[in-house]
């Protein structure tokens, strides 16, 4: 999540500036693993229970995840800490710019596909 949350900062300073860099790449991080891990558990809810998420399980469970990434990286000042370690894997730039545009990349196309591969389980369930 540190190599998350750096290149985060990273785009929202050199890329796109932001006033508040380090509360834009809570939000930013905090939706990306809020579509994979709402998406998750309604895959597993669907396939085992026939039931989806309304919108405010998924609202709340996203809301949650923003307010735990809050306290993490902004009160205790672990965000401020990242950017300044300058995390990478394998001591590459380029394998850990890779698997970050990896892991966007993945989280954004899943929140565009899950609704549809949802919708084809719940006529199963029919």
């Amino acid at each position: 999540m540190n190599l998350l949350y750096y290149y985060y900062f990273l785009f929202y300073t050199n890329i796109i500036p932001d006033d508040e860099p380090h509360a834009t790449t809570i939000f930013t991080l905090s939706l990306s693993e809020s579509f994979l891990i709402t998406g998750i558990l309604e895959i597993i809810s669907v396939h085992l229970y026939c039931v989806p998420f309304n919108k405010w399980i998924k609202i709340t469970i996203s809301l949650f995840i923003m307010l735990l990434n809050y306290f993490l990286y902004s009160t205790s000042g672990k965000g401020k800490e990242i950017v300044i370690a300058k995390p990478i894997i394998f001591k590459s730039k380029s394998l850990s710019i890779f698997a970050v545009a990896l892991f966007f990349t993945f989280t954004a196309a899943f929140f565009i596909w899950e609704p549809n591969y949802i919708k084809q389980m719940l006529e199963h369930c029919k």
